[in-house]
């Protein structure tokens, strides 16, 4: 994705002066790969859904120093291995993720029911069994942790699950309901997450490679959503790919939402059991507006 200073500086407020900061040149990340920026000042490259800390030096004073930060929003554009694990890109990432950063903002004061569709934290390790080449395969192979059988998350993955878990906490999200996918990947994010509500799975969610519910996963979330109490709380779902894909004709939905691991949208529940769509949002996203809350940065 192509970003500038200026419009990454729009996004997340107003950049802070770091007079104490060493001088830089480059867009750094914890997350992705350095980039130097050119002398037009322009950025090349931001991995889709990451925020990246750029700091901005005075060509004629070097002490005056700024530091901005950049979301990567454009949805094809991540590194290995979440490159060789995505569906559709996003239609819309760029307002996905606006709309999400505006409700990050509102949350958890306003009041409403609200559920956090996530993606299971990273993970390339395994792969699912192959039901199409090897038949069935041994029983429940699809819960197995094991990654013969299916895929698993990777250790990358396990430290973003506990990390968001501590977010949530620190966001004091009041979770009071956890709901899985059967997969081993997707319920050990959720058990990882540690949210304090026991987590129950639930098929209508599984990935694809094994869901026998005879429905579209998107529909499997709209179904959950009605069996859920409107009572101000939220509801965490952990789920895969193509939740994010708009399989009916509910409106308010982009066709395909922004989902990168660990990350995902929120859903407004109504009190008549619809559902709105309240924005996409990444993992880093997560991780930097609780720490510009907190004054962590």
């Amino acid at each position: 994705a192509t970003s500038t200073a200026r419009r990454s500086r729009t996004r997340f407020g107003a950049p802070r002066e770091r007079p104490s900061s060493p001088a830089s040149t480059t867009a750094r990340s914890r997350c992705c790969s350095i980039t130097t920026l050119p002398p037009t000042g322009r950025i090349s490259r931001i991995t889709s859904g990451e925020v990246v800390p750029i700091d901005i030096i005075s060509v004629k004073d070097p002490n005056l120093k700024t530091r901005i930060y950049a979301l990567g929003v454009k949805d094809d554009n991540y590194d290995d291995p979440n490159l060789n694990f995505n569906g559709l890109a996003a239609t819309d990432a760029y307002n996905s993720y606006l709309k999400g950063w505006k409700t990050l903002q509102k949350l958890p004061g306003m009041n409403g029911t609200y559920a956090m569709i996530l993606r299971h934290a990273d993970a390339d390790k395994g792969r699912d069994y192959n039901t199409l080449d090897k038949g069935d395969g041994p029983a429940n192979w699809w819960k197995s942790c094991d990654t013969t059988l299916a895929r698993q998350l990777n250790t990358k993955g396990r430290e973003r699950a506990v990390e968001l878990g501590k977010i949530f906490k620190d966001l004091q999200y009041p979770i009071t309901r956890v709901i899985s996918s059967e997969f081993c990947r997707a319920k050990e994010t959720a058990t990882l997450i540690n949210a304090g509500p026991k987590v129950i799975t639930d098929g209508r969610i599984n990935h694809p490679d094994y869901n026998v519910s005879g429905s579209t996963l998107f529909q499997g979330m709209l179904d959950l959503m009605k069996e859920q109490p409107v009572d101000n709380k939220m509801t965490l779902v952990e789920a895969h790919h193509p939740i994010n894909e708009r399989r009916s004709d509910i409106a308010g939905f982009p066709d395909v939402i922004p989902f990168p691991w660990t990350g995902g949208y929120f859903v407004k529940v109504e009190q008549d059991h619809s559902v709105s769509f309240e924005g996409a949002v990444s993992y880093p996203m997560f991780k930097y507006f609780r720490d510009k809350k907190l004054n962590r940065l």
